[in-house]
């Protein structure tokens, strides 16, 4: 006869874990996406300095903080910083760091800015301007990505190089990007083969992201990602540097199954947080790694599921024998609160390697107001301050389920 859990109406009742047999069993093995090729598996280490590198894709990554908060979630137990250094309109060049100088200087200050934040990985993300020279300028392309990456080398980091992003049909009067994204398979190329010879990682985002119709677009113009562009890209990005899904999964029943998460005696830890939820004002849409809870042997009736009392899902028995896939609740609370603290710091780290005035403060017009350059430097303050703010909610905390059965209607 099976076993039934028959809790009384309108009533709480608090899982007794402790009167469980507990397995932890990967029912599936996560999968892992590899990428092209690497010297050896991608992974983040302990102490890592992590720096990105790149035009539009880069610069604006750091207003949402997706990406950086994904890999920040993988590793709770690790010390690991990042730094931001896109530029809007950059190429392998470094054209648009010239500011009023030369092509030369402008790549003199990338060089100079990643050199000086020790990086141990590097993740570089050009080839997406220079598609639009096309077939012709491909090899101009390669030689400036061969000069940058020997520019580099001094660091002995772990090099990422990730292709371009395809350019997204939003259909018109918008241009059609079929002819585009030709030219992009062709700088995408240079850099898988460039990632071949020197042993570095090759990630294509693409891959992961699909090329046909989606329930909403990526982009605001087929270029630039949305918010919730960032977001849905903080999985394929994940994907392609060949890390595990972020599969969440526990059966309750007097035999419980759990993925990725630890139950204890009165209630369940994540091994890691989820990824925070895409932006309000965006279009809603699936999420690729669900988190789901699965409740076995109910008494018929509907049951309403809360973590830490804050109500996350209410279905019938059958349907949480079904499984529900979570998409709120106290641990995406924390993982937001995450994602906000990075965004916060990557504020204050742009004011502080870009701030505004730069030409008053350090360039030709200082003699004006050169006075105010001794403020900079007070924001690395600030940023440590940020960083152990980060560091305590990468954390996973516990929590406590429980279970209300209503009426039946």
């Amino acid at each position: 006869m099976p076993f039934v859990w028959n809790p009384p109406r309108a009533s709480v009742w608090r899982l007794p874990v402790n009167l469980l047999r507990l397995s932890a069993s990967l029912c599936g093995l996560a999968v892992l996406a590899a990428p092209a090729f690497a010297a050896e598996a991608f992974t983040l280490k302990d102490g890592d300095r992590v720096v990105f590198v790149g035009g539009t894709l880069i610069e604006r990554e750091q207003r949402y903080g997706y990406w950086e908060a994904a890999l920040t979630s993988r590793y709770p137990d690790k010390n690991i910083t990042f730094r931001n250094l896109g530029w809007s309109g950059d190429n392998v060049w470094g054209d648009a760091r010239a500011s009023f100088g030369t092509r030369a200087d402008g790549f003199k200050a990338l060089k100079d800015h990643v050199l000086a934040l020790n990086p141990t990985v590097i993740i570089i993300a050009y080839g997406g301007n220079e598609s639009f020279d096309g077939p012709a300028g491909l090899p101009k392309f390669v030689e400036g990505l061969n000069v940058l990456l020997d520019a580099l080398a001094p660091a002995k980091a772990r090099i990422v190089l990730l292709a371009p992003l395809r350019q997204e049909d939003l259909g018109r009067p918008l241009p059609d990007p079929t002819a585009h994204n030709k030219d992009l398979l062709l700088y995408t190329g240079a850099l898988r083969e460039a990632a071949k010879k020197r042993g570095l990682t090759f990630a294509d985002m693409n891959e992961f992201l699909g090329d046909g119709p989606k329930a909403a677009p990526l982009t605001d113009d087929g270029l630039h990602l949305t918010g919730a562009g960032y977001w849905r890209s903080a999985f394929a990005l994940e994907q392609a540097l060949g890390l595990p899904e972020r599969h969440w999964r526990i059966d309750l029943d007097k035999k419980t199954v759990t993925e990725g998460v630890q139950l204890g005696k009165t209630g369940f830890t994540d091994a890691m947080l989820p990824l925070a939820a895409p932006p309000e004002d965006e279009p809603a849409r699936p999420t690729p790694a669900g988190r789901i809870l699965r409740y076995l042997h109910l008494a018929p009736g509907r049951y309403t599921v809360a973590i830490d009392k804050q109500a996350v899902a209410t279905t019938t028995a059958e349907g949480w024998a079904n499984g529900v896939t979570l998409t709120h609740g106290p641990d995406f609370d924390q993982a937001e609160q995450l994602r906000q603290a990075i965004v916060a710091k990557n504020r204050l780290y742009f004011y502080r390697w870009r701030p505004a005035n730069e030409t008053y403060l350090f360039g030709f017009r200082k003699q004006e107001q050169g006075q105010n350059a001794i403020e900079i430097p007070k924001f690395d303050q600030l940023i440590v301050e940020k960083e152990k703010e980060i560091a305590r909610l990468r954390v996973p905390t516990p929590h406590i389920f429980s279970i209300t059965r209503g009426t039946d209607k």
